[in-house]
């Protein structure tokens, strides 16, 4: 859309670029986020001006962050009494950030910010807001691409500061530099305040600005507008392979519930009605034979979503699960902030730490798994049958349970069985395994382990202890998923029990 004024070009500028990327809403409310700064209080008189030919209404908030004492309060003073003058509806808001950053752990910037654009959140809500406005620069966008940069960031960081984030906050200011703005502000004579700690090194973007911004400056003196263009380029490269990323993770991905127990997909002995594969988790030759930048993102990506958002992963630690595809223990893990990561054979799961054995601290790669195995399953409780119908409510299982005489068609699934009624020894329970339990399949020669029968039929060793163990006093009967033993294998005519499986969820 074409600007309807020409005789300011920092202000058509803006009005271009605030029009390229959609930020004004058609009728509705933009909610400005005021400082009391030159930043803020240039784009609050800009938006005013806009506004009457856009059709929309502007309001202000404003966060007292209490860290700078009276002059904090001085600056909530003067936001106040601008808005008052001019009739702006404003929403003013507090919050002690140095108490909220020491009980939470993080830096007193990550906790402005997080206390900051909560409240702004809140207040947008409460005005009816369409959007919400922030006065980042391009010399702000240059700053923090650098500052990203000497953190080691990814295309992700050296994007800088999207004009959208998310479908609320934008961000018009971010074509123009500072030397704009305060020359807008000298032209129009508009008033605003100084923050004295912008003058001080005692934050991490201060000393940046103060100490090596002039250097760059020195080198390019269109230093933001060149960093803010390619932040940009580094921002549709990240688009775009965050996408492919997205697409293969839903193509190749399960997105469905883990299956509870049950072998490898296309094993004979799988459990009919369980689910292939685990939810989060991710073929280990796939994985690997993804472009290096876009492998990385699938691994972030499932790593977000396992440990809700618990973070992004840094480069050694994407390596570390690369590496773990490569792995040849079947059940090995890796263990991580907020989640763990480990092999169920083919497929490299991504689950959260208290489920899977998981922890902060070093990462590990190996096939240590304690009681759970690698993946750390819960059990579940024995159950001892009797005629009727009896839940396990950890696995979703309704189990029957009743006397009859064996047919002469005998039902060869495997989660249906029919035991012998005299070759049963005292009571027939329900249970985990244990350690020495073996069988004799019907049909096979030789006893096994079960340990040894659940590597063989490839059943990861994140799911052995939800697999249900149907035995008497005498030892294993029959396994669920897998197959009947021969010790009390029941005949045509014979009286029989018949123990049936069916999910319920």
């Amino acid at each position: 859309m074409t600007s309807y004024l020409s005789t300011d070009p920092t202000l058509d500028k803006i009005l271009k670029y605030a029009d390229g990327h959609g930020m004004l809403p058609d009728g509705g409310l933009i909610l400005a986020c005021v400082s009391g700064g030159a930043d803020s209080m240039a784009m609050l008189e800009i938006l005013l001006e806009i506004s009457a030919a856009r059709n929309f209404d502007v309001a202000a908030a404003h966060f007292n962050h209490m860290l700078r004492g009276a002059e904090s309060d001085r600056d909530e003073a003067f936001v106040r009494g601008a808005c008052k003058e001019r009739g702006i509806p404003l929403y003013c808001g507090s919050g002690d950030v140095g108490a909220n950053a020491k009980e939470s752990g993080t830096g007193t910037e990550e906790a402005a910010r997080e206390l900051r654009y909560g409240f702004f959140y809140d207040a947008a809500a409460l005005a009816g807001a369409a959007r919400v406005a922030a006065a980042h620069t391009s010399d702000d966008n240059a700053e923090t691409v650098v500052m990203n940069l000497v953190r080691g960031a990814g295309a992700a960081g050296l994007s800088g500061i999207p004009p959208i984030r998310g479908e609320m906050v934008v961000r018009p200011m971010l074509c123009v530099s500072r030397e704009e703005v305060m020359r807008f502000i000298s032209v129009r004579d508009i008033p605003f305040v100084e923050d004295s700690t912008n003058t001080q090194d005692i934050y991490t973007r201060n000393r940046l600005r103060r100490s090596v911004m002039p250097v760059l400056r020195d080198m390019n003196p269109r230093l933001a507008e060149t960093i803010s263009t390619a932040a940009e380029l580094a921002r549709f490269d990240e688009d775009y392979l965050s996408e492919a990323a997205d697409r293969f993770i839903a193509d190749r991905c399960s997105a469905s519930r883990s299956p509870r127990f049950g072998t490898a997909a296309g094993s004979p002995l799988r459990a009919p009605s369980s689910q292939p594969v685990a939810p989060n988790s991710v073929d280990a030759s796939e994985l690997l034979a993804l472009p290096r930048a876009v492998s990385g993102r699938v691994i972030r990506k499932l790593f977000e979503r396992a440990s809700d958002g618990g973070g992004s992963l840094p480069y050694r630690q994407v390596e570390a699960v690369l590496g773990l595809c490569g792995n040849k223990n079947p059940s090995a893990r890796l263990s991580l902030p907020d989640a763990a990561v480990y092999r169920e054979y083919g497929r490299i799961v991504f689950g959260r730490a208290d489920r899977a054995g998981g922890a902060a601290g070093p990462s590990r790669a190996d096939g240590a798994g304690g009681a759970g195995g690698a993946g750390g399953a819960e059990s579940f409780e024995t159950v001892y049958l009797a005629e009727g119908e009896f839940m396990i409510g950890a696995l979703g299982l309704k189990i029957t349970c009743k006397k009859l005489a064996c047919g002469d068609t005998i039902n060869k699934s495997f989660t249906s069985f029919l035991f012998k009624r005299v070759d049963i020894c005292g009571k027939i329970a329900v249970r985990p395994r244990r350690e020495g339990d073996s069988i004799r399949l019907s049909g096979h020669n030789g006893t096994k382990s079960l340990k040894k029968l659940f590597i063989e039929t490839r059943i990861p060793a994140g799911k052995r202890p939800l697999v249900p163990v149907i035995a008497d006093e005498c030892g294993v009967l029959a396994v669920y998923g897998i197959g009947i033993g021969s010790r009390a294998l029941a005949a045509p005519g014979d009286p029989a029990v018949l123990i049936e499986f069916e999910e319920t969820t």
